[in-house]
């Protein structure tokens, strides 16, 4: 698993989403919530040091269940 292309793309969607949060709100002021604000700056802190970075692979792909 390339950790470094996952945490390359977590990064770039970081970007992409803070250069056009402010776009957004204003296009749809219903988000403009505290839950949401909260749920966005989770979001933004996912993969810092404080937070950790964290990826998983599952296994079962291709497998029958029975």
């Amino acid at each position: 698993m390339n950790f470094k292309g996952i945490k390359l793309k977590l990064l770039r969607f970081q970007r992409v989403f803070t250069t056009n949060l402010a776009i957004f709100i204003s296009s749809y002021p219903r988000y403009d919530t505290y839950y949401y604000h909260l749920e966005i700056a989770k979001m933004l802190k996912c993969g810092s040091s404080e937070n950790s970075f964290a990826t998983y692979q599952y296994l079962g792909y291709g497998l029958r269940a029975t």
